[in-house]
């Protein structure tokens, strides 16, 4: 009270510099006396209590995102202000030098220019922010918000580990501006353990559910929002955006006003604002952001109750906040969004327009794709497939890139797709699905494919591919059991046996039915067969057969015409007589070859027919091999002939070993 007094009854420094500096200090004095008699400190009413003591010097703008949406309007560089006073000081100075000086307060040109900021704000022809908006009819400084309607609304806020302090640690680094990837980097900074499609959906966070970033074109820059939270730490000046922007954050506040509410009683009025949300996870999410927000907390009886400044967002909801309807059954068509069977909310584009997303490099058949997209949405919570066949056929190719054309209408695709390389040695599911730390009871290990789970299940509306790449390396039917259980039963998956969420990750989760599996095999002594377990639950899709004349990497060789020509006749020879034994060979060994042959003709020292000859021998004969039979003898016999009549001396003397031991030994190995 007497640092209060002092700023009243003092005489202020000379107008300038030294003046600010002054109010700077007594503002910072206050804070340090208030703060920790406080659970919140009382920054808005503070600057209020100052503007009414040396009304001179301040705008009646309570909220800094507005005070800097002005100055920006008015030509100020507010970064360029450390301080909301200076920004204050800033916008008065400018009205002084367009309008000229006027007599203080209580004098009517003074009382008429201190009001003067907030008419100037009401004037813009935009909503600020499209958040708030300036009631004509209340006191200066009230600021009446502007709710989106619940269709309308983000649904849902992603879990972002250290909640508000990362927040604003991570936005930090774009105050002066910054370009996207270095921003992702930095969010690898903060927390290594983020797959990129997980430091992606962070900053789409940033941007959708905070609204602290901008994009504008590559660069990232801090909306005015993000401006007044990165300077005040307060949660306060992101609360018309959290109120208005995101489903249920308003529903849960209003609530609470008047009755106290249990966990299971507030899960469930977030079920009924979104019927969407089947399970407990992003409604959780969004009560965990209110916790530690500091806008509800759990009283002795396990109740939920508004905090102090819970109550103060709360009274800014001057609306009913509204639910999403019950989603209807829509029947697809010709014209309308193909939607999953038994799921309205689950959209996918139609499959002619996924076909026609897919890369020049990815030259598959029609029917093939068609083929595959019936296998994955057959049934209404399985969606499985594997796909069986050539090495090197392009089935890793084909399963991304119809992952990839599902998001094809979406600004950031690889959002949709996660490829889990499977490694040998998986005989439990903690490599897919995580740990408790053993260490740390309240620390759980997540992994990439958990994240990818769970943003899965959080956005019900869209479809999330995994791809298994080689997953017989080991036995799928051991690291995937969770999930196979649950898409057959429908039961939630088990995560944990603790009753509340660790590190973000709850106790079970609901099987997500727009999840989509895609495997890959390869079937040789390095791998494990298909149980019964795995093929009844998934559609199996061999294809074995490879147009080598199709081959997109023709094209783009640089190889002269000449050279590509004679190529091109012997690996279509080569693989006419060895598809029958099943060792003709795909399009990575053909690429490999190409690429082997056009080092060589660069370098000028091995001919072309010696390059073709080299990488042959290399890159195909290699994986032949077998036991004594007919057919071997007469595609070993074909093979033979085809490389005697393209000239390739090595290759054919290698291959008429191999022949020889067929015929001697009963069996025949590349390797001996």
């Amino acid at each position: 009270m007497a640092r209060l007094w002092a700023l009243r009854s003092n005489e202020l420094p000379a107008a300038g510099v030294e003046r600010t500096r002054y109010l700077i200090s007594a503002y910072n004095d206050c804070h340090r006396l208030i703060e920790p008699k406080m659970a919140k400190f009382p920054r808005l009413k503070l600057y209020n209590v100052f503007a009414s003591l040396q009304p001179t010097e301040f705008a009646t703008i309570s909220f800094t995102v507005s005070l800097r949406l002005l100055a920006k309007d008015m030509g100020i560089d507010a970064r360029e202000r450390v301080h909301a006073i200076e920004i204050h000081r800033a916008i008065l100075d400018r009205l002084n030098q367009v309008l000229g000086p006027v007599a203080a307060p209580p004098a009517q040109r003074g009382l008429e220019r201190m009001t003067l900021p907030w008419l100037l704000l009401g004037s813009r022809s935009e909503e600020l922010d499209a958040a708030t908006r300036i009631d004509p009819e209340a006191p200066a400084g009230y600021e009446k918000l502007v709710p989106l309607p619940a269709d309308r609304r983000r649904r849902g806020m992603l879990a972002i580990g250290g909640s508000f302090a990362t927040v604003r640690s991570m936005i930090e680094f774009a105050k002066d501006g910054c370009s996207r990837e270095d921003f992702k980097e930095h969010i690898r900074s903060i927390n290594s353990r983020l797959s990129p499609s997980a430091v992606g959906t962070n900053l789409n966070a940033l941007i959708g559910e905070w609204g602290v970033l901008q994009a504008a074109g590559d660069r990232l820059e801090l909306t005015a929002r993000g401006e007044a939270l990165l300077d005040s730490a307060d949660p306060e000046d992101v609360s018309d955006w959290l109120l208005t922007r995101i489903l249920g954050f308003d529903n849960i506040l209003h609530h609470l006003q008047t009755t106290a509410a249990t966990r299971a009683q507030l899960l469930a009025l977030l079920k009924h604002v979104n019927p969407g949300w089947t399970t407990n996870f992003t409604p959780d999410t969004l009560i965990n952001w209110l916790r530690s927000l500091n806008l509800i907390e759990l009283d002795q009886a396990k109740l939920f109750r508004l905090t102090g400044e819970g109550s103060n967002w709360a009274a800014r909801i001057h609306w009913v906040p509204e639910c999403l309807p019950a989603p209807t059954k829509v029947a697809s068509s010709d014209q309308a969004v193909a939607l999953a069977p038994t799921d309205a909310t689950l959209q996918r584009p139609l499959l002619a327009a996924m076909i026609e997303a897919f890369p020049d490099s990815a030259v598959f058949a029609d029917t093939l794709i068609a083929r595959l997209d019936a296998s994955l949405w057959s049934n209404e919570r399985r969606h499985f497939a594997v796909l069986a066949g050539l090495s090197g056929a392009g089935k890793t190719l084909l399963a991304r890139s119809y992952a990839l054309a599902l998001w094809r209408d979406q600004a950031e695709p690889a959002q949709g797709l996660y490829t889990l390389p499977v490694q040998p040695g998986w005989h439990d599911p903690v490599s897919l699905f995580g740990y408790v730390n053993p260490l740390s009871s309240d620390t759980y290990v997540r992994t990439g494919f958990l994240e990818f789970l769970l943003r899965a299940s959080a956005d019900p509306t869209r479809p999330y591919t995994v791809v298994l790449d080689e997953m017989n390396l080991s036995h799928p039917e051991q690291y995937l059991a969770p999930l196979l259980s649950a898409m057959e039963t429908g039961d939630d998956i088990e995560l944990h046996t603790f009753d509340e969420d660790i590190s973000g990750v709850p106790p079970r989760l609901a099987y997500p039915s727009n999840l989509l599996i895609i495997g890959t095999v390869n079937m040789d002594e390095t791998t494990h067969g298909l149980s019964d377990k795995i093929l009844d639950r998934a559609a199996v899709l061999e294809f074995w057969e490879v147009d080598v004349a199709t081959y997109p990497g023709w094209a783009a060789s640089q190889l002269p015409d000449d050279l590509k020509d004679q190529a091109r006749t012997a690996l279509t020879a080569l693989g006419k007589a060895l598809r029958p034994v099943k060792l003709h060979f795909g399009w990575r060994s053909i690429g490999d070859i190409l690429g082997y042959m056009h080092s060589a003709h660069a370098a000028g020292i091995i001919n072309a027919q010696s390059a073709l000859d080299h990488a042959i021998f290399s890159k195909i004969l290699p994986k032949l091999r077998g036991e004594d039979t007919k057919r071997l003898r007469e595609a070993f016999a074909q093979t033979l002939k085809v490389l005697q009549d393209a000239k390739l001396p090595e290759s054919a003397a290698k291959l008429a070993e191999l022949h020889d031991d067929l015929c001697s030994t009963g069996s025949a190995r590349f390797w001996r």
